[in-house]
């Protein structure tokens, strides 16, 4: 077999990305937008989360920014929620990015990828020598076939740190009572 080939199954520590063609442009503000928050332009209006990304706007849109008919034609990617974070589906992502090493997830009978690392995945606890994502050393399910849990760990592992995976907000805020009367 030859050594310059890297093989679906060694292990994750063994095979190493060479930086393939460059990045879409759009996939790294895709990666850092926040989704699910109230849209702007229609404030007024009831169920405006934003769940859409047009990539040749680059931008994200709720479903009253689709009926303007200005994205009609434009390449929109649905946004779904998994675990409390942002997912797209498999089919849809890998059109334009290689998935392959990519961790999938089943979710409503369809598999789907995350944007961003999942918050745990398992028990949580990592034993020594459990295989993990080569970037955010996250459990992976399937180590023969996955190197990575979520689009951002690839990118960072080919393109360099492009995400920064703060939290925006925290879990519990600072506690408000009620008005005395």
């Amino acid at each position: 077999m030859n050594s310059s080939i890297p093989s679906p199954f060694k292990t994750n520590e063994q095979v190493q990305l060479a930086p393939s063609r460059n990045m879409p442009t759009w996939l790294g503000t895709l990666l850092k937008k926040i989704f699910f928050g109230a849209c702007l332009v229609h404030d007024e209006l009831e169920k405006n989360e934003l769940r859409k990304y047009c990539i040749i706007c680059d931008s994200y849109l709720c479903k009253h920014c689709i009926c303007r008919n200005k994205h009609n034609d434009h390449d929109q990617r649905k946004i779904y929620r998994h675990v409390y974070k942002d997912v797209v589906l498999l089919e849809q992502i890998e059109k334009y990015i290689d998935c392959k090493l990519i961790q999938s997830y089943r979710c409503n009978k369809k598999l789907i990828i995350a944007l961003n690392p999942l918050p745990h995945c398992g028990s949580g606890s990592l034993i020594v020598g459990d295989p993990t994502c080569l970037t955010c050393k996250k459990r992976l399910h399937d180590p023969q076939l996955f190197q990575f849990c979520s689009i951002a760990c690839q990118v960072e592992a080919k393109w360099g740190k492009i995400v920064e995976t703060k939290r925006e907000r925290k879990r519990k805020g600072i506690p408000h009572r009620a008005p005395l009367k």
